[in-house]
């Protein structure tokens, strides 16, 4: 099971993000900027990782749904 940065919150060793910033999504983004030296990568390469999916997906014509509509079954 992994906690991430949630025993270092609750230890009081690293600040969490404000609440705006939580609720919007964007805890990430206020991480990075309080680590960009260690969180860097794992940023840049597990975003584009991820975004990646969903763009090939979209080209392909959406996927499982679109092959399924194109093909009649």
């Amino acid at each position: 099971m992994a906690a991430g940065a949630a025993l270092d919150f609750v230890a009081g060793t690293k600040p969490q993000a404000p609440l705006w910033m939580r609720r919007s999504g964007l805890e990430w983004a206020f991480r990075l900027g309080r680590e960009p030296h260690r969180l860097w990568r794992r940023h840049l390469f597990g975003h584009a990782r991820f975004l990646w999916g969903p763009a090939r997906q979209a080209a392909d014509g959406g996927g499982t749904a679109g092959a399924l509509a194109t093909t009649g079954k």
